[in-house]
């Protein structure tokens, strides 16, 4: 257990207060407060100095300060495997008593540069090394946003200043002076916090309220397609060659049900027989699981199309492709008439947000709508179990999965609900049909 003392030695009118800090067997180490005291003021039953005047009140207020100024430090870093030796303890003495100037990985600009640089090498809790060019930029992306925030504060901030404010802060920037939504600033602020996580567990001093800084989502409306709707535009032709590539992609988005990353990156190299049937397999770039996606008929009869190839890309860059894809999309599924007045955010290309309110459905549609619209047609169908279809979305959780597609879990009680009916059902046809009161059978 850890415990802190304090002691004078010697016998002089300005004795040096040492601080003994002691973990029992395992630790004990002695250092200088920095404070003197005289030996005829110090109390060596209570380890303070004894209330005779104002100076050595205010002594003894600044030593149980530092006291538990230590003992959080130590419970803080202790949890976050920093090393405790003899340099920690003076370190966080000085610390206390502002003798420290910053290094350059205590202010929060150069921890999350830093941060980023490491990304490449960190190993992950599976032995994985390295993390993916998409999550890479994400947390550059993060960086500059900081960079930005800094510039508009004016201030040069420090890994410890980021606390519950500077999260409000954060945020209300993000959406009232940046291109951002309240669902990506919700994540960005996460985002903000795994970095500070990182330097408290590098040893960094950082606030005690990062542990309460959260990231939030705000719920929005989800508009995915019906199947009948899926085969409108599947039916529809086009003149365009491009708008015939963008319904096919789409199509097949529809059943294979993965984000654009690994929808455009598929290829019949992925295809691969396993017992009587073809399965696309393939490691999402996101997630790292694999995923092995029976190929529906719909996916079959496009590939056909194109003498059993997918269809080509319009851009060798994924990115790239899914910003035309998204594109051309909407003029494809205008052409569908999707037109059913729905609520959703548009893009206003002059504030660059996202405006709540009812547009025609075909303006809303996009790349994401492929994975959504697979997981909300096939839910809750008795042919189609929930895990079934999350061991195709690789959703981690029924909960995940639900949130996603805006639904309650219901399945189980649909299955139950279709037993009992069924059983009335056969009771019916054996001539038991047994008659129920209400509460209007007493009138």
């Amino acid at each position: 257990m850890a415990k802190v003392q304090f002691l004078i030695q010697g016998k002089s009118s300005s004795n040096p207060v040492y601080l003994r800090f002691s973990l029992g067997r395992k630790f004990d180490a002695k250092r200088k407060t920095g404070f003197v005291c005289d030996v005829k003021s110090w109390s060596t039953t209570t380890g303070f100095p004894k209330p005779i005047d104002p100076s050595h009140k205010n002594l003894k207020s600044n030593l149980q300060k530092m006291e538990v100024f230590i003992l959080e430090q130590y419970n803080q870093d202790f949890v976050n495997g920093v090393q405790i030796n003899h340099e920690w303890l003076e370190n966080k003495i000085d610390v206390f008593s502002g003798r420290v100037e910053p290094e350059q990985k205590d202010y929060l600009i150069a921890y999350g540069e830093y941060y980023v640089e490491q990304l490449p090498y960190v190993v992950s809790a599976k032995g994985r090394k390295g993390v993916s060019d998409r999550s890479i930029k994400k947390y550059r992306t993060i960086v500059n946003k900081l960079i930005e925030f800094q510039k508009y504060k004016k201030k040069t901030f420090l890994l410890k200043d980021v606390d519950l404010n500077f999260g409000k802060d954060f945020v209300r920037f993000l959406i009232d002076t940046g291109a951002t939504n309240e669902n990506t600033a919700g994540r960005y602020i996460k985002f903000v916090k795994t970095i500070i996580l990182d330097a408290r567990k590098n040893g960094h001093d950082v606030n005690h309220q990062i542990d309460n800084v959260k990231g939030f989502t705000v719920s929005t409306p989800i508009n995915p397609l019906s199947i009948d709707e899926i085969n409108k535009i599947k039916d529809t032709a086009f003149s365009d060659e491009k708008y015939s590539i963008t319904r096919d992609w789409f199509v097949i988005g529809c059943y294979v049900g993965q984000r654009a990353s690994d929808l455009f990156r598929m290829t019949t190299k992925m295809v691969q027989k396993i017992g009587d049937f073809n399965f696309i397999v393939i490691t999402q770039e996101k997630t790292k699981k694999l995923v092995q996606i029976p190929i529906h008929q719909e996916v079959r009869n496009i590939l056909s199309k194109y003498n059993g190839e997918f269809p080509p890309l319009f851009s060798t860059n994924i990115d790239t492709n899914t910003t035309l894809f998204n594109r051309y999309i909407k003029k494809v599924c205008e052409k569908a008439d999707i037109d059913e007045l729905v609520e959703g955010n548009l893009f206003n290309k002059e504030t660059k947000k996202g405006e709540r309110g009812f547009y025609p459905k075909w303006k809303l549609v996009s790349s994401h709508d492929c994975r959504r619209s697979f997981a909300t047609n096939f839910y809750a169908k008795k042919e189609y179990p929930t895990p079934l279809l999350m061991n195709i979305t690789a959703h981690s959780s029924e909960k995940q999965f639900l949130d996603y597609i805006g639904q309650k879990s219901i399945d189980q009680s649909m299955q139950l609900a279709e037993i009992w009916s069924k059983q009335e059902n056969d009771t019916v046809k054996e001539g038991k049909l047994i008659l129920l009161k209400t509460g209007s059978d007493n009138l």
